[in-house]
């Protein structure tokens, strides 16, 4: 529960920012500076949270992680009735503390997410020794809230800023009491404080260090360009397809997906396409307990390779979905169909490759908030690049550009799975109770 209302309340946030700023200010790369200035707190924090949630228990940042988020929020709706309609042409001093109280803002909201994720993934790893299957429940259930979250708060947010413009910040600080209050009276501690630890308590930088342990250091990879997809295919394709005609065809011709689609329409089939992960996700958690940790991620690599093929056959057919001849239309369909079912595949990655992450954990006592502070770290790195290096490629061959850095991804994790499965790292077991 505290996680799905972290997720919305973070990205409500954000979507309010958004449409305060890009009301008034011209330059794209400034607000976005200021807005994603999210992720240095919460890549900085989350390996020394770990760290420091194996000295001082989960619970502690868990209760009081989103305490910085509730204030930033406040300080979001103080400043907006201070300046309901900032002038961004003029830089003077009421610019500058404006942008600063946001980007503090914004740097503390990446702080609740840096003390809420460690915390929650070493809870869970605390809670689920023993027992491969709730592991596998847990995590699938926890990675389905996330983008649940972050799916469903964009709809959320769009209609409390129609509605409530920045008075909405305050529905979203009391998500943040709210998550308080739950955190408070519903979560005990996972497990006593300084078990298992060593006469010298781990530095808080241990979090940073466990990069270099081998299980860890060849993983990465995998799961890095796993993100790097998940951060780069829903963005970049929404942008493909909603390319304006005729400057579309002219830039990259004879791509069925790129250019011509309204926004709604873009919008409904990666919307789709989101719920078909999603239902993937739920279907993998009573299979990843039964299978080899490493076969669940060769299947998953197999349904990206399948959703690549298949996607780039119905790329090459000419002219718009609404336009194919009628003897084209029902192999169009069917290409679909199987990239729909190359997405179910994939789907298992996520859990599993969380479920790994758990199991290295469990094998380093008093080091597991350490080792699952990284799980931020990749993801926000990782969905980071992805947009960044994805937006490369589309520039340079429009959709099939991005099936190709989705192919050099599947490389890369297929590289990284093959040597943690010869090594048999994937074979790490879950301790007994």
């Amino acid at each position: 529960m505290s996680t799905l209302l972290l997720r919305v309340a973070g990205r409500v946030s954000f979507i309010i920012l958004t449409f305060y700023l890009g009301e008034h200010f011209e330059s794209a790369f400034l607000v976005t500076l200021v807005l994603e200035s999210y992720y240095l707190t919460e890549l900085f924090l989350s390996p020394i949270i770990g760290s420091l949630s194996d000295r001082f228990g989960r619970r502690p940042f868990l209760v009081f992680g989103p305490l910085p988020a509730a204030i930033a929020v406040f300080g979001f709706f103080t400043i907006s009735r201070i300046y309901p309609s900032p002038n961004a042409d003029q830089f003077n001093l009421h610019l500058l503390i404006l942008l600063g109280v946001i980007l503090v803002g914004r740097l503390l909201e990446g702080a609740t997410t840096g003390m809420n994720v460690p915390g929650t993934l070493g809870y869970f790893t605390d809670v689920t020794i023993g027992s491969e299957k709730l592991r596998a429940k847990v995590n699938t259930a926890f990675e389905v809230v996330t983008v649940a979250g972050l799916a469903l708060a964009i709809p959320l947010g769009g209609a409390i800023s129609k509605m409530a413009g920045t008075t909405g910040f305050l529905i979203v600080l009391a998500l943040y009491l709210t998550i308080v209050a739950v955190s408070f009276f519903g979560i005990k501690e996972s497990h006593h404080i300084g078990e298992q630890q060593t006469a010298s308590h781990p530095s808080i930088w241990e979090g940073f260090a466990m990069i270099r342990h081998r299980r860890i250091f060849t993983f990465i990879p995998a799961w890095f360009a796993v993100n790097a997809l998940i951060g780069a295919l829903p963005n970049q394709i929404l942008l493909i397809m909603t390319y304006p005609e005729p400057a579309a065809s002219a830039r990259h011709p004879g791509q069925l997906f790129y250019g011509g689609f309204d926004r709604m329409a873009s919008t409904m089939w990666v919307g789709l396409f989101a719920l078909f992960f999603l239902i993937g996700m739920g279907l993998w958690m009573f299979i990843v307990p039964r299978m080899r940790r490493s076969t669940v991620m060769y299947i998953g690599l197999s349904g990206l390779a399948l959703l690549i093929a298949s996607l780039s056959i119905v790329n090459s057919l000419s002219g718009t979905m609404e336009s194919l001849p009628a003897g084209i239309l029902p192999f169009a369909i069917s290409m679909l169909v199987l990239a729909v079912v190359g997405l179910l595949l994939l789907a298992g990655f996520t859990p599993v490759a969380l479920s790994q992450m758990n199991a290295i954990a469990e094998s380093m006592p008093g080091k597991r908030g350490a080792v699952m502070g990284l799980y931020s770290v990749v993801l926000g790195i990782g969905q980071a690049l992805g947009q960044g290096i994805g937006s490369i490629f589309v520039d340079w061959q429009g959709f099939y550009g991005l099936m190709t850095f989705s192919a050099l991804m599947l490389i890369v994790s297929l590289i990284s799975v093959t040597y943690m499965r010869v090594h048999k790292d994937d074979l790490l077991a879950t301790a007994a109770h």
